[in-house]
This record gives structure tokens, C-alpha cells and sequence, in this order.
């Protein structure tokens, strides 16, 4: 959950570093290049300033920092993160050296401006180099060293340890200070339609809550007081709060219906199954089988040899539908015993990922909800397989009696 984009960093950097020199024109027409969404120019102009800096005495912090800071945002745009990570760094280390001989009052707030932005944004490309310590660092000093008010660093850091580190606790705690900040009204850069962004905070707020294991959360009363709460209820209330945001947040629905246990709700909706798949699709099969050790599928055909031996049955089955076939896991076990094999998903990229991983195992795939299939192919379905696909159907009745027509 990376909640801001790069692409704001030079319209904040445009009014600074005004210094009478040539610098200053070259930083210019760096800054042109890069609204113009000429990266590479961009990084030539921004090199040619660093270049000619160097060789100069007296340049000011502004100018320092602030070639230092786009060129890692042209760098970043070209997608070469490991330069725009040292380019920022190097933004936030001329910071630090020089920032206590500057006396003006309004230029050292417009250079620590400038620097936290660089932390932020350092911690996102932390964050697509797959360095989430290196990401939590950065956040964490954009907020503490810089601005206590910025919101999208806690929101970010919250993402990192949640997702990278399954640290809930900590997640919770930025999460937390993050929608504080927003509902208060103190918040640096707030968005122009908070509603979206407060909705998934609350929402990833519940998952955290959702995840204790002991049920008890602390609550905090009006008066400053604490007392022992339910964690659950305190995940449901954070999912309706999501869904009063943004109603259309079908992932805090499905996740409010299954604390509850909503009976309006029978099945999880296919939005929020292709959504939830289609973010996992490329890490789905690795974090399921080399992370969690999963056999499942392996379990899934032994027990169906066993029935099929109880009951003398050994032909092959000549229509097979994988339902919520994912990536193939449970499908390769059967092609075996199946004349036809046909796999159906909501997510289009993990059928893509199917597809990849284990060409020509199915003889059909289908992007779509699996009654459809049941609808086309009533009455001539000899096996209905599904993995872990089940649990988001909720009652199976109904979907048994489609499938026979």
C-alpha cells in the first residue's frame, strides 16, 4: 500500500533554489524536462548541475538538495531505484551537513521540506528494491527527523510492517497515527478525497486487530482511560468504518461479513476473490507451498484415489472442472484421470500465471465466476475439483445443484 506517487516531488520543488548562477538554469531545465516527462534529458541536465556544484564554492543548501532530490526522481521514473536511492541519500546527507550554517529562518523550512520529501520518497523506492528495513528506516525518519505531521510515511511504514514483516503491532500503531492526522486536519500534503485513503486505512486497521491471537486489545475511552476489548469487535467496527468511507470497499465487506457471520452474505463477492487474487497471482504458488508448506492438493487426489477405491471406480472422468484453479496446483493432479480438464478463475493473471508455470495442462480455462460453467455444462460434469477455493463460496448446496443441472 504505497500511498503517494513520485509524481508530485517537482511541482513542490520548483519554487526552490532560486540562487543567481547558472545552477540555477540548469536546474530549471532540469525541472522543465521532467514535467515535460523527458526522464532521461532530465538526468543528463541534473548530472551537469551536480558536475558544475562541485567545482564551485558557496553553493546553497537549496540548490544542493534540490539537484540532488530530482535527479533521483528522474532516475526513479527511468526506473533505476538503486541510483535514485543513492541520489537521495546524498540529498539527505548534504542536508545534514550543511543545514546548521544556514541562518535564515524561511530557508532552513523550505531545505528540511525539501529533505522530507527525499526520506519519503527513499523509503519508496526502499520499497520497490524489496528492502522493507531500509523502507521503515526511511519513513520512519521522514516523520520523526522531519514532519510529525506526515501521514503518508506512517501509512507507508504501517504497510511495510504489515505486509513484509507481518508485524501487527506495529502496522497498527502507524496505521493508527496516520488516520489520526487525516480525521484531525494536521496533515502534510492531505489527498483531495481523503474518504478512499481513510477507508483503507480502517480496513487495514481491521486486518491487524483481526489478526491477534488472544482476542484482547486495549481501548481507549474519552477521558485518556484504557479498558480490555474484544479484538474482533474492535476489527469489525474499523471494517464498517471502512465501508462507510467508501462503500464500494468490497474487501472491508467481505472481511465485516466473516466477523459477523453475516448471513445476507453467502459467498465472497467476485470482486473481492479476483481482486485479492489478481494482487498475489506471481507470489501466490511460492508463498503457498515454499512459505506455508502447503500439500493440500497432494492430500486432495489421495483421498479422492481412496473413495474411487472403496467403490471399484477406476475409469477416467471425462469432463473434470477445476473450480478456482489458481495457478494449477490441485489440476495437475488429476490430468491423469481427466479425458477433458477445464480450469476456471476470476483472476485473469493467475490463469496467466497457470498458463506459464504449467503449459498444456489444462484443455480449457475460463475467467469467470464457476456457475457459469456449471450453467454450460450441466449434466455433463463428472468431477468438480477445488483446493482452497471453497472456503469463499460459503454454502456449496446451491452450487452442487447447478453443477448437475
Amino acid at each position: 500500500m504505497i500511498l503517494q506517487s513520485v509524481s508530485f516531488l517537482i511541482l513542490g520543488l520548483l519554487r526552490f533554489a532560486v540562487d543567481a548562477s547558472q545552477l540555477d538554469d540548469i536546474l530549471i531545465q532540469g525541472n522543465d524536462a521532467l514535467m515535460e516527462g523527458n526522464n532521461q534529458q532530465a538526468v543528463l541536465l541534473y548530472r551537469k548541475g551536480i558536475e558544475e556544484m562541485k567545482r564551485q564554492k558557496g553553493v546553497s543548501l537549496l540548490t544542493t538538495i534540490s539537484l540532488y532530490t530530482n535527479l533521483a526522481t528522474a532516475l526513479s521514473s527511468e526506473g533505476d531505484n538503486e541510483a535514485a536511492a543513492l541520489s537521495y541519500q546524498q540529498a539527505l546527507t548534504a542536508y545534514e551537513d550543511q543545514n546548521d550554517s544556514v541562518s535564515d529562518i524561511e530557508t532552513k523550512e523550505e531545505a528540511k521540506e525539501i529533505a522530507s520529501q527525499s526520506s519519503f520518497f527513499l523509503g519508496m523506492v526502499y520499497q520497490d528494491l524489496s528492502q522493507p528495513k531500509e523502507a521503515i528506516e526511511a519513513y520512519a525518519v521522514t516523520h520523526d527527523r522531519f514532519d510529525p505531521n506526515h501521514w503518508a510515511s506512517y501509512a507507508n511504514k504501517g504497510s511495510v510492517f504489515h505486509d513484509n514483516f507481518s508485524n501487527h503491532e506495529k502496522a497498527l500503531e502507524a496505521y493508527n497515527q496516520a488516520y489520526t492526522l487525516l480525521v484531525g486536519g494536521h496533515a502534510t500534503e492531505p489527498p483531495s478525497e481523503p474518504r478512499y485513503i481513510l477507508s483503507q486505512l480502517q480496513y487495514r486497521i481491521g486486518l491487524c486487530l483481526s489478526a491477534r491471537e488472544d482476542r484482547r486489545c486495549a481501548l481507549q475511552n474519552e477521558d485518556g482511560t484504557t479498558e480490555a476489548a474484544d479484538c474482533q469487535e474492535q476489527a469489525a467496527h474499523a471494517f464498517s468504518l471502512a465501508l462507510q468511507y467508501d462503500p464500494s470497499n468490497v474487501s472491508a465487506k467481505h472481511m465485516l461479513a466473516s466477523l459477523t457471520a453475516d448471513a445476507t452474505m453467502k459467498r465472497a463477492s467476485n470482486t473481492y476473490v479476483k481482486s485479492l487474487f489478481d494482487d498475489y497471482a506471481v507470489n501466490f504458488e511460492h508463498s503457498l507451498v515454499k512459505d506455508l508448506g502447503y500439500t493440500g492438493y497432494e492430500l486432495l487426489r489421495k483421498g479422492f484415489d481412496r473413495a474411487m477405491l472403496n467403490v471399484g471406480e477406476t475409469k477416467p472422468m471425462q469432463l473434470v472442472i477445476d473450480a478456482g484453479c489458481g495457478t494449477g496446483l490441485v489440476g495437475e493432479q488429476f490430468r491423469n484421470i481427466s479425458t477433458v480438464l477445464v480450469g476456471v478463475d476470476l483472476s485473469a493473471a493467475i490463469l496467466e500465471q497457470a498458463q506459464h508455470t504449467r503449459p498444456g495442462l489444462y484443455d480449457d480455462t475460463r475467467v469467470g465466476d464457476v456457475i457459469a460453467t456449471f450453467d454450460e455444462f450441466a449434466n455433463q460434469i463428472s468431477l468438480i475439483i477445488a483446493g482452497d477455493s471453497y472456503i469463499y463460496f460459503g454454502d456449496l448446496l446451491p452450487l452442487k445443484r447447478r453443477s448437475i443441472g
